[in-house]
């Protein structure tokens, strides 16, 4: 791979044998890889953060389906992309598989360099529709990416320069719980060991401005004990 940051892949695939050989590959060929033998914490590595940039799906697991995983996490609105393993090779079950978001369809067996390929051409697409740019309506609010600003009804809505970028951070990764921790690193630039309760003032400053009384009708969801996740964005079309 490139000097560019290394990518991070989570593999869900029971298939011990599959498995260890992807995990090697992968490790070889410069990525993160973080495996997941099991369905329920295949949906649990894939909604949580740090998020991985791009999801290996096997589409047969025990106890919960691979299209049952991607059900779930386009559900809770996780755009991460999602390439699927399966010795399916039927048309009906790649239509499901497109239908519920994968990005891509891959049948068993299959060669590494195909794999690569399919992971690479995936990435490329992802890293072109960074979040540099876009509008995104929330909690009643319309955020413009690009431009910084925030409105409610036409109206500017004032936020701190950390309040902003705790909001951007938010949506960027909507759907996905975002620790204490991590917010404090990635947004505010700072250690992990230093005190949170100053994330809880911004995000509760958040809430001030935006729809929802309580815990219940809050866009920004507490995780107790772990941190935030924020629901209910929209982008908007641009030529709408």
């Amino acid at each position: 791979m490139s000097d560019q940051e290394t990518k991070r892949l989570l593999i869900v695939e029971d298939d011990p044998q599959m498995s260890t050989g992807l995990v090697l590959f992968l490790e070889s060929e410069g990525f993160e890889v973080t495996l997941a033998a099991e369905g329920d914490k295949g949906l649990e590595a894939a909604v949580t953060l740090p998020e991985p940039d791009l999801i290996v799906l096997d589409a047969k697991l025990p106890e919960k389906s691979g299209f049952e995983i991607l059900r779930e996490i386009r559900n809770k609105g996780v755009g991460t992309p999602v390439l699927m393993l399966t010795g399916l090779g039927g048309h009906e079950d790649k239509m499901r598989g497109f239908e519920l978001g994968a990005d891509d369809y891959l049948t068993k067996p299959f060669s590494t360099e195909e794999l690569l390929a399919r992971i690479q051409a995936i990435l490329r697409r992802t890293d072109a529709a960074e979040l540099k740019a876009g509008i995104f309506e929330v909690g009643g609010l319309t955020i413009d990416i690009e431009e910084e600003t925030v409105t409610r009804d036409g109206e500017p809505v004032s936020l701190t320069d950390l309040e902003f970028r705790l909001l951007r951070y938010l949506i960027r990764h909507h759907g996905r719980t975002a620790t204490r921790e991590q917010i404090l690193r990635d947004v505010w630039k700072l250690p992990s060991e230093i005190e949170t309760r100053t994330i809880d003032r911004h995000v509760n400053a958040l809430r001030k401005v935006m729809d929802g009384t309580d815990e219940s009708t809050w866009p920004i969801k507490s995780v107790y004990g772990i941190g935030y996740k924020l629901e209910g964005v929209r982008e908007v079309d641009n030529a709408s």
